[in-house]
């Protein structure tokens, strides 16, 4: 658990901010998708799925996958973050534009002023990821140290600077359109580089490093990773080019790379799995696990869309359900468990660390009990498979009942890390 202490970590208002806006985002998004259940079907290019994609991302996923990048790198690499000031910087423009760009996805008027609104707040969005990931990068290249886990970060930062450009740039193409290509084959682009690239790349070197440090797991071969880091990025590179129409071809060895690197980050979690000191796993592993499930489904869903002559109306539906999968089931769920290992440690670095040896303090694990936690586990998942259920058989009362005890879920999970956040020494 020290691994995640350093002195060059960044002020911890700075990480609070952002898990705080994530969570933030988190409630609005689940319920969000509550309302939006019942019509949750058709094309994916629609303005309440646009939005809802968008919420997600943008407003839960994102802060708390930079906030923890903050916190991250200066451990990995060893030194501290190039300018807090400009992260505090990037912080402020992205509180004010990714809002109004997931208004402007939700509305997608793009007649004056509603797409001045969108392509505003597309800018403020992209300038201020862009900011995040040239200020991380810069805090990168004055380490000299070479890891697995700073591999995958350094390409996510990269993939992620790829997906803000799309994005920016389909945001100005919905107001005035000059791209050359038809902007759905941009979009599928962008939501890969930005979901398998970033946040699958993330995902996977970050997993790496924390499970080491909360399994007490130590000297597990790397093989696999390297593996799983290579097909990754070639997966999202082939995907992208069949996607702008580069043909089939780059579309089934992009399917195939994608398998292959899924199956490397199956492989390198069990061996730092099976070398772990600590026997007793507890609920945060249980997320972690079930998310490997949620990107082995998405994976198959992604592959039978590409592959299988899937006609009206699965077309829509698989494509739903890849999202779903994809999105808050495999990167959602995996952000979910490891908060519950990264803010109670670092609540009590910052509150209770200094009072050991002069007073009784409880350790990291019992700021909160594994009860509430295991009933918001369950909760989740079972709100995630009446979700997927209900869109693969269109069934209106399935889905609504799944995303309501999917926010309901997302309120335990919030509910949680207050009593977490609120422990006092």
């Amino acid at each position: 658990m020290q691994g995640l202490a350093t002195r060059h970590a960044p002020s911890w208002r700075l990480i609070q901010a952002h898990f705080g806006l994530g969570v933030a985002g988190l409630l609005a998004f689940s319920a969000a998708l509550a309302v939006c259940a019942p019509s949750l079907q058709g094309f994916f290019f629609q303005p309440a799925l646009l939005g809802l994609v968008h919420l997600c991302v943008l407003g839960w996923l994102m802060p708390i996958a930079i906030g923890a990048l903050h916190q991250l790198v200066p451990v990995v690499f060893e030194v501290p973050v190039r300018s807090e000031r400009l992260a505090w910087i990037a912080f402020a423009l992205y509180a004010v534009g990714a809002p109004g760009l997931i208004t402007g996805f939700f509305t997608l008027d793009t007649s004056e002023p509603a797409g001045l609104l969108l392509t505003t707040s597309a800018t403020l969005a992209a300038l201020a990821l862009f900011l995040y990931a040239v200020n991380l990068l810069a805090t990168l290249l004055a380490s000299a140290r070479r890891t697995l886990t700073g591999a995958h970060v350094v390409a996510a930062l990269c993939w992620l600077l790829i997906a803000v450009a799309l994005g920016a740039l389909m945001a100005w193409n919905l107001r005035a359109p000059f791209l050359p290509v038809f902007h759905v084959l941009v979009l599928r682009t962008h939501a890969h580089a930005a979901a398998l690239g970033f946040f699958g790349l993330l995902i996977m070197g970050v997993a790496y490093r924390l499970l080491e440090m909360f399994l007490l797991s130590y000297g597990a071969p790397e093989r696999a990773g390297w593996i799983g880091f290579a097909a990754v990025n070639f997966a999202v590179l082939l995907l992208g080019a069949s996607f702008l129409g580069a043909g089939d071809a780059f579309l089934r060895a992009g399917i195939a790379a994608a398998a292959i690197g899924t199956g490397a980050f199956v492989l390198q979690v069990h061996a730092i799995f099976s070398r772990r000191m600590r026997r007793r796993t507890d609920v945060s592993w249980h997320h972690t696990a079930t998310s490997i499930a949620y990107l082995a489904l998405a994976l198959a869903a992604g592959a039978a869309l590409a592959l299988l002559p899937v006609g009206e109306p699965w077309w829509d539906r698989l494509h739903l359900a890849y999202g779903l999968l994809a999105i808050p089931g495999f990167i959602g769920t995996i952000v979910v468990g490891q908060l519950y290992k990264i803010v109670p440690f670092l609540v009590w670095l910052h509150r209770f660390s200094r009072f050991v040896g002069l007073k009784k303090v409880p350790s990291a694990s019992e700021l909160l009990p594994e009860a509430p936690k295991r009933v918001q586990y369950f909760a989740m998942h079972l709100g995630m498979a009446g979700l997927v259920a209900g869109v693969l058989v269109d069934s209106p009362a399935l889905r609504t009942a799944g995303a309501v005890l999917f926010a309901g879920s997302a309120f335990l999970f919030a509910r949680n890390l207050g009593v977490i956040h609120a422990r006092q020494p």
